[in-house]
């Protein structure tokens, strides 16, 4: 018997989930699925991709989203109408009716406007959704007629007039430092004269040489090319666009209290541009998306006129001092001081180069030593007397207030000797002081310290123990209204911005604000000491129609949540 190994018999092969066939069928089958996988996970981001791109949110107000299409569409339209704008800039330019230089001025201002256009326009976005609400709930609205209107006027460029001026600004009184009736009068009667002068004969040029106090009286007095609503005082305008081509107006008293006499010599008719359509397609822009634009500038404008209208009603006003200080200091330390110049000859400059053996010189320091024994007798003088007696060119508006000085302060080494000098205590007043300019009375107001807010809440210390509000006002305020003890009249509602008003208008009548701290502006206090219901004089209402919307959007605007959701450093957001 042998024995022998049976020999190996291959069986059939592996059958169910054991199959190498089935195996690579599920191998190709997973590969597959991975791959469309992909493939529907690339399309679905690309999908997202597409949609966020042009549906995603730019910017939400409350619960409206402005999507990004949105916001293309309007860059499109802010680009658009500065390119159109500088188009016509050009025009006039080539037309003679533009000087160089005014081009080149309002080119800039076109190209600032454009480096900015992506935040223009998402703000002017959500500005539509807010004013789309307060239009409904004030009852404004806007036609499709004043649509067509306003899509007229802004395909036509407008009449122009080479327009002329000779305009007499009253002084400013020395006391007050704003122009008073007797001033006001003496530059009506120079106005008066000037016409008669015009209408006996006498050149129009040569009387605005010796007459205006305008910038443009070098040049005769000519103003150009310019449309009648060109920013320049309406009530001038108004009178220029409805005389006679050739001759002179009457007097006219503008907003600003300035007297003008105007003509024109020359006209150049509207003129419809036919080629605004054609600009219009080759920007990709359509006709029933810059409608809509027009629709929501409009309704702007129509709120504008209602709130106007509005505050220009009878209502509460209160009667108001304020104390202000300005701010922008940068410097940590110094001290601030007011002076009383007595210059030799009454001349700061010429003095510099006069010899200090010049009788002038005694002159001078005999003026500051009698001031001096003024001031010391009686310090509330020295406001009166610096803005009355100093031969410092701007001490009718200033009072003879300095801003504040340290070390580093490039001021006049005696004058600085002085001021620096060790101990000196706030309201002190120092001998005649002789510099390179003249004889300078000097009050030291005080140290620099914590700054104009920590010195403010110690003036409001004194005020609530008692002090005298005015008196405060004419030696520490460094706004206009300091002359007149801080006087600023009546306030109205609308009349400043939110900052100012809130604790105006939340103050006890004969009380006193708390301290007030504006950015880039300065450190406020007010006392309230009249109230009663009036209606808006002439300056209110220009302020009114100057800033009055502004202030009561700003105020609705800052109710509304408001999410920016995009970047507006790009021209492509």
């Amino acid at each position: 018997m042998t024995l022998r190994a049976k020999p190996v018999v291959k069986g059939p092969g592996r059958s169910g989930w054991h199959s190498d066939d089935r195996r690579a069928f599920l191998t190709n089958v997973g590969f597959a699925a991975v791959i469309v996988i992909s493939i529907l996970l690339l399309i679905g981001y690309a999908g997202y991709s597409w949609y966020s791109d042009h549906f995603g949110a730019a910017a939400t107000v409350d619960e409206t989203t402005i999507n990004r299409d949105q916001l293309r569409a309007r860059v499109a339209v802010e680009t658009f109408r500065i390119d159109y704008t500088e188009g016509r800039i050009r025009t006039l330019n080539a037309a003679g009716r533009l000087t160089d230089s005014s081009m080149t001025s309002q080119l800039q201002f076109l190209e600032q406007r454009r480096q900015s256009i992506p935040s223009i326009a998402l703000e002017r976005l959500i500005d539509i959704v807010i004013q789309s609400k307060l239009a409904t709930s004030e009852g404004v609205s806007v036609s499709d007629a004043d649509v067509d209107a306003q899509l007229t006027a802004e395909k036509t460029l407008v009449e122009q007039r080479h327009a002329w001026v000779i305009e007499v600004a009253p002084d400013v009184n020395k006391v007050t430092a704003k122009p008073g009736d007797a001033e006001k009068a003496a530059a009506r009667d120079k106005a008066a004269a000037a016409l008669k002068d015009l209408q006996s004969g006498k050149a129009w040029e040569d009387v605005a040489k010796a007459v205006s106090t305008a910038a443009s009286a070098a040049q005769g007095g000519d103003l150009g090319w310019v449309p009648k609503d060109s920013g320049y005082d309406e009530p001038f305008m108004t009178a220029v666009f409805a005389g006679t081509q050739n001759t002179p107006t009457a007097v006219i008293e503008g907003d600003d209290g300035t007297f003008r006499i105007g003509r024109y010599t020359e006209v150049a008719p509207a003129a419809p541009d036919d080629t605004f359509q054609t600009q219009l397609d080759d920007a990709k822009i359509s006709l029933a998306d810059y409608r809509q634009v027009i629709r929501a500038d409009l309704v702007r404008k129509a709120l504008d006129a209602k709130v106007v209208a509005n505050l220009s009603a009878p209502s509460k006003q209160r009667n108001v001092l304020q104390i202000f200080m300005s701010s922008g200091l940068s410097a940590t330390t110094g001290v601030k001081v007011r002076h009383i110049l007595s210059s030799p000859k009454h001349d700061p400059n010429a003095a510099q180069t006069l010899p200090l053996t010049d009788p002038a010189w005694q002159t001078a320091k005999d003026e500051a030593t009698a001031i001096y024994n003024q001031v010391v007798a009686d310090p509330s003088k020295f406001d009166e007397l610096a803005r009355t007696k100093s031969d410092e060119s701007s001490a009718a508006e200033t009072g003879g207030k300095l801003p504040f000085f340290d070390a580093t302060s490039g001021i006049d080494p005696a004058f600085a000797k002085a001021i620096f000098a060790p101990d000196l205590k706030p309201g002190q007043i120092l001998p005649p002081v002789q510099s390179a300019f003249g004889w300078h009375v000097i009050q030291f107001m005080r140290p620099l310290g914590d700054g104009d807010e920590a010195w403010m809440k110690q003036l409001r210390t004194q005020l609530i123990g008692g002090a005298d509000f005015a008196a405060l006002a004419r030696d520490q305020g460094e706004g206009p209204e300091a002359a007149q003890g801080g006087d600023i009249g009546w306030v109205a509602t609308g009349q400043f911005d939110a900052a100012k008003e809130k604790p105006i208008f939340a103050a006890a009548v004969d009380g006193v604000t708390d301290v007030t701290t504006i950015a880039s502006d300065g450190v406020y206090l007010w006392k309230v000491i009249g109230e009663e219901v009036r209606t808006p004089t002439k300056d209110q209402i220009a302020t009114f129609k100057k800033s009055g919307f502004t202030n009561w959007y700003a105020a609705k605007k800052a109710l509304a949540k408001i999410t920016r959701s995009v970047s507006t450093t790009s021209a492509t957001p």
